[in-house]
């Protein structure tokens, strides 16, 4: 049953691995995906006019997809540790994956409709810096139940 737990990490890292590998071919000179950074209007325009047809595409099709893949097996294992205790030690991965699809999502849009909005690329560093807290304040609960569960006793 112990190595079933496994299995969400485990895909989490090998997710990483190939979303990395796609990221690095959607950097656009020094700006790294809007995944990875919060970005202002300027850079924004810069970035997304700086991208090939070829980049744009990896970015929404296989990037995209690892990214998903990543989200799942991220929020799971943060979950695995907490589930249990109650629904409030879950709020913070779940906050995590919401702000990682509405950040996808408005990524996304960008990608095929170009800014529209004053607002848009505001928006989406507010999602990606949410998202970002939510995963740290996840993985530190997270970390601090295995801790407590699997200490050594003090003795």
């Amino acid at each position: 049953m112990k190595a079933v737990l496994a299995i969400p990490p485990l895909v989490a890292v090998l997710a990483y691995l190939v979303w990395r590998h796609f990221a690095a071919q959607v950097m656009v000179g020094d700006l790294p995906p809007f995944d990875l950074r919060l970005y202002g209007d300027a850079e924004a325009q810069v970035y997304l006019a700086g991208l090939t047809d070829t980049a744009r595409a990896i970015y929404l099709g296989p990037l995209h997809r690892a990214d998903g893949v990543l989200m799942a097996g991220l929020t799971i294992s943060l979950l695995l540790p907490v589930w249990r205790k109650g629904w409030l030690w879950c709020v913070p991965a779940v906050l995590y994956l919401v702000f990682d699809v509405l950040e996808n999502r408005t990524v996304a849009g960008l990608l095929t409709d170009g800014l529209h909005e004053a607002g848009d690329v505001a928006m989406l560093s507010l999602f990606t810096g949410v998202k970002f807290g939510g995963l740290a304040v996840a993985a530190l609960v997270a970390g601090c139940s295995l801790w407590v569960k699997w200490r050594p006793s003090a003795g």
